[in-house]
């Protein structure tokens, strides 16, 4: 479950490139956190750390980047230290190391620590976020009422889609899309402005199935120019077995620069359905070029699945090796690296 990155870097101080002085290990950490250079970040935030430079936030620093490589154990032993050093007045950032704490615990399967954690927050404070990670680990222990309360307050008055998409995504990995489905449901409610919403909006259609109003309400969005409603467009299209459809939309995709990656691996899906697993390589091959770290772990996950379907298992092997050292908590990486060593 990620939600959202919870205060994000901003709480700490900003990186400032044009100071004349040279940077310390903090601010040097900073920016490579920004810049998601995640373990130059820790080795960074560590010199700060042994310097007393910034402590507290440099402990931080060290549990935002073991949560970006999703190695979550790590990232709770840096948040833990960082409330050890954490002034009792600076409230904000405690708030805040709560928030990644308890998301770490929850990752980790300790649904009752994460509620522990969230119920400290809550004591002091009205934290949107803290009411949907403590009903998540509700949901999980299967207390249901206690989850649909905790729940009731994120989505209290809120016109934000995400907020009724991220809660049906907890209901779905908890195998009860039925009950989900509700607060998709709701989120169909909410009256579209912008081209943003329709793209939010059609995102909810997605997932109840509702693919003719997804399609509507994505093309709209494209024609409000919201360039991200058009990679969706192209999912919405290979779902109901258009791959061609969904190869025109990820081809005219190609020409936006920051949606590039994104379209490249829309076009290997688009190959791998047609089993023409040599252009679905090809096409993740170009979308590495692209070096865009968010996308990457989806297009590097793919070129390992490519590997196996063309029953190479030795390249399979050698790339799942490689991702398990970028992104060593990814449990399906684990999962699919016992299969191929099972071989």
């Amino acid at each position: 479950m990620r939600k959202r990155v919870f205060a994000g870097i901003g709480m700490m101080l900003c990186f400032l490139g044009g100071c004349s002085h040279t940077p310390t290990s903090y601010e040097i950490g900073i920016k490579n956190l920004e810049e998601k250079n995640y373990t130059e970040a820790i080795e960074n935030f560590q010199d700060a750390v042994e310097a007393e430079d910034h402590t507290a936030e440099s402990w931080r620093g060290i549990g935002v980047a073991w949560t970006e490589k999703e190695v979550y154990d790590k990232a709770q032993e840096a948040f833990e230290a960082a409330l050890d050093q954490v002034r009792s007045s600076d409230q904000s950032m405690k708030r805040d190391i709560f928030l990644y704490l308890a998301d770490a615990q929850y990752h980790q399967k300790d649904y009752k620590g994460c509620l522990e954690t969230c119920n400290t927050l809550l004591e002091d404070s009205r934290e949107k976020d803290g009411f949907f990670l403590r009903g998540s680990a509700y949901l999980q222990l299967k207390e249901y009422n206690q989850a649909e309360k905790d729940f009731s307050r994120v989505i209290e008055d809120s016109e934000d889609y995400q907020d009724y998409l991220d809660i049906y995504m907890v209901y779905r990995d908890c195998g009860l899309n039925a009950d989900g489905s509700v607060y998709l449901e709701k989120a169909a409610e909410i009256k579209p402005g912008d081209g943003e919403d329709y793209y939010q909006r059609g995102r909810v259609y997605y997932y109840l199935g509702d693919y003719e109003n997804a399609e509507k309400d994505l093309e709209r969005a494209t024609e409000k120019d919201y360039p991200m409603a058009q990679i969706y467009l192209g999912k919405v299209y290979l779902t109901t077995g258009d791959a061609e459809k969904a190869r025109e939309t990820y081809e005219q995709c190609l020409d936006a620069e920051d949606l590039k990656a994104e379209a490249y691996n829309g076009l290997a899906y688009c190959s791998i359905q047609e089993e023409d697993y040599e252009s679905a390589l090809s096409y993740v091959q170009e979308g590495l070029k692209e070096e865009d770290s968010d996308e990457q772990p989806a297009l590097l996950f793919n070129e390992i699945i490519i590997y196996e379907k063309m029953a190479d298992y030795d390249s399979a092997k050698e790339k799942i090796n490689e991702y398990l050292e970028l992104y060593p908590g990814d449990i399906n990486a684990v999962r699919e690296n016992y299969l191929l060593e099972t071989r």
